[in-house]
């Protein structure tokens, strides 16, 4: 409607009785009136400056904010970034980290880990879900090309203090290239709220849209970071009959069905749960992948309504005994820094080891529908060659519910509240409310 219509010429073309002038006023007040804090990104116009650690230390929050900060060293570590690797450009100590007035924890993206978030105890132990990895391995981020600015970075949208809000972008690149020639690039947006838990939203597109390796099928792989001067045995609880370690645990929510895996100090591996275990999890309407560390659990919930079918998932546990040139544990434990990789220059940890590591890793993986994974490698690579699944992946938006907690039946009540919301359950606002 023209602004220089007067009220006359309103009245007599249009009609509106009292009662509705009035709604329409506070209409249109409504829609002048300022968005939420939760609606969009800050209305600022110039970005605050990064702090110190110390600095954070002291900062305060009325629920859940976000900070940049510039001399960050993954795992408490405390000595120089050197000799090895290049480390990440411009400044490896820069990170973005989230923190909460009712948590400890902090959720952390660190310059120096290709901005790869992890959930930060205040033992300086975490939990990381990975990335968009490409397919057969092919390109990631944990590499030295990746962990350049130009290829891994994060953006503060919404600093809180009702909700954060963080989107990083990354371009997944070759260990064998220079990264004028990514595989992949990858958006991921990250909610985080008062009560601790944060939502991911994953999607990515393909830079090489007819070849295998442009594409992804294992979104989420878990990983565990352990501070530096540590031991997994110090970090995790020990099993008091067998006196081995709680590594992994993997919880049906809608079930009393789990799968945990134990580490021992000679490499070896147990497990309470088989195969069949796995699949029965798999096929459920939605499960957790968790790291029981002694201080909190950590855990990542995904399920059919945030976007993994149960036929299209598998749930992979890596630990194999006698893996990684005879050392245990399957994938293993990793002496370079907080999450590494082979193509990190990454080594085997050694005890004594002044460095940050990680260890891992059960993941999920995403098959044609109903596909089996007999023999992991082999059938993997195998479906990686279906270019109309590829593009099945590509085309989808994945959710992820991260979080920490106190026993398995608070995880399984959480991920409930979560998945049971169906397609809202998409919606950043669907875990302002669970506890």
């Amino acid at each position: 409607m023209s602004q220089n219509l007067n009220k006359t010429h309103m009245r007599s073309t249009f009609p509106i009785p009292k009662p509705a002038l009035t709604a329409l006023a506070v209409l249109c007040l409504l829609a002048r009136a300022p968005a939420a804090a939760t609606d969009g990104p800050d209305p600022i116009f110039e970005k605050p400056g990064p702090i110190t650690m110390a600095e954070l230390a002291h900062r305060t929050t009325t629920g859940v904010s976000a900070i940049e900060v510039t001399d960050y060293a993954p795992g408490h570590y405390t000595g120089a970034m050197t000799p090895s690797p290049p480390h990440a450009d411009l400044n490896p100590g820069k990170a973005v980290i989230v923190f909460w007035k009712d948590s400890p924890l902090h959720f952390v993206f660190s310059h120096e880990a290709s901005y790869c978030p992890w959930l930060e105890l205040t033992n300086g132990a975490g939990m990381c879900n990975q990335f968009f990895e490409g397919n057969l391995g092919d390109a990631e981020l944990f590499n030295n090309a990746g962990r350049r600015e130009r290829d891994s970075f994060v953006d503060i949208l919404q600093s809180g203090p009702e909700r954060v809000w963080l989107r990083w972008t990354y371009f997944c690149v070759s260990q064998n290239e220079k990264d004028t020639n990514p595989r992949l690039r990858g958006t991921e947006d990250y909610f985080a709220y008062p009560n601790g838990l944060i939502l991911r939203r994953m999607t990515y597109q393909s830079l090489m849209p007819k070849e295998v390796v442009g594409y992804s099928t294992q979104p989420v792989e878990l990983f565990g970071v352990a501070p530096a001067g540590s031991t997994l045995w110090n970090l995790l609880p020990r099993d008091p009959d067998h006196g081995d370690s709680h590594v992994f645990a993997v919880l049906d929510l809608y079930s009393d069905q789990r799968y945990d895996v134990f580490w021992d100090e000679k490499g070896r591996v147990r497990r309470t749960g088989d195969d069949t275990t796995l699949e029965g999890i798999w096929k459920s309407k939605g499960f957790a992948l968790v790291i029981p560390f002694r201080e909190k659990l950590l855990f990542a919930v995904l399920g059919n309504a945030s976007g993994f079918p149960s036929e299209n998932n598998r749930i992979v546990d890596h630990s194999t005994p006698g893996a990684r040139g005879g050392s245990g544990w399957g994938e293993g434990i990793w002496d370079h820094w907080p999450i590494g990789w082979l193509n990190s220059q990454g080594n085997d940890w050694k005890p004594g080891s002044p460095y940050t590591y990680h260890f891992g890793s059960i993941g999920q993986f995403l098959v044609p529908d109903g596909k089996p994974l007999i023999s992991f490698w082999r059938d993997y690579s195998e479906y990686c060659k279906d270019m109309d699944f590829n593009r099945w992946t590509e085309q989808h938006v994945f959710y992820v519910l991260l979080g920490s907690a106190t026993d398995a039946d608070a995880i399984r009540r959480i991920g409930r509240g979560w998945l049971n919301q169906g397609v809202n359950c998409a919606r950043p606002e669907s875990i302002a409310n669970l506890k």
